[in-house]
């Protein structure tokens, strides 16, 4: 009689347990994950302003990786058409494609850095204008600004405005830009090496002239 009678018993608490669990989830889902992780799976986080709360706490977040994260500008892809004409195609232009009155231009320069010492490149750029650039140095690793600016005296631009493409510390970097603006694009190094460093830079493309703009010492 015992083991019967126990059975409804152990069957209750099994069900009570399920149900508890059950319920876990459910408020996990709908008010955990939103207010304190900015997950919101369900949508009810959103309309019940959870969100924000979840947003407070990231932004006092000691991880410097999202405290300190850069303001990204995006661009945009074209995107695939619904409908397509192969006799009218679309005419894909600045700044996927241009066609520049002046010639393309290669160059390597050599840049020797010395203890502490500091220099910056800068390209002249005309908007839309192209470059591919790679730049490696003898050893080690070089801290680096990649930046530009539209010169002291454009028009219409806040006192000092640049725009930044990069900022590390590495040994080497690659890649292209097509200049936002009319302006000066290019880099700033300072030698954190205990020695004299030498950096070698490969640039090409479509630009007025590259060369060095400053150099003194920290």
């Amino acid at each position: 009689m015992s083991n019967v009678d126990n059975q409804p018993a152990a069957g209750t608490l099994l069900k009570t347990t399920l149900i508890t669990a059950a319920a876990a989830i459910v408020v996990t889902v709908l008010f955990v994950l939103p207010a304190e992780y900015g997950i919101d799976p369900t949508g009810v986080g959103a309309r019940l302003g959870l969100l924000d709360l979840g947003g407070i706490d990231r932004a006092q977040s000691d991880d410097e990786d999202q405290v300190d994260a850069p303001r990204m500008i995006p661009g945009t892809y074209p995107g695939i058409p619904d409908e397509f004409d192969m006799y009218e195609p679309e005419v894909l232009g600045e700044p996927f494609s241009a066609t520049h009155v002046t010639a393309f231009r290669t160059e390597t320069l050599t840049i020797n850095l010395d203890l502490g010492e500091e220099v910056e490149y800068k390209a002249i750029m005309r908007q839309g204008d192209a470059i591919v650039y790679s730049w490696k140095v003898n050893g080690g690793v070089v801290y680096t600004d990649f930046h530009a600016d539209p010169g002291e005296d454009a028009e219409g631009y806040p006192e000092g405005y640049f725009i930044r493409y990069r900022e590390s510390e590495t040994g080497s970097s690659s890649g292209s830009i097509v200049a936002p603006f009319d302006g000066n694009h290019g880099w700033y190094w300072l030698n954190i090496q205990d020695n004299a460093i030498e950096i070698t830079l490969q640039i090409h493309g479509f630009y007025e002239s590259v060369g060095e703009v400053y150099r003194g010492t920290q």
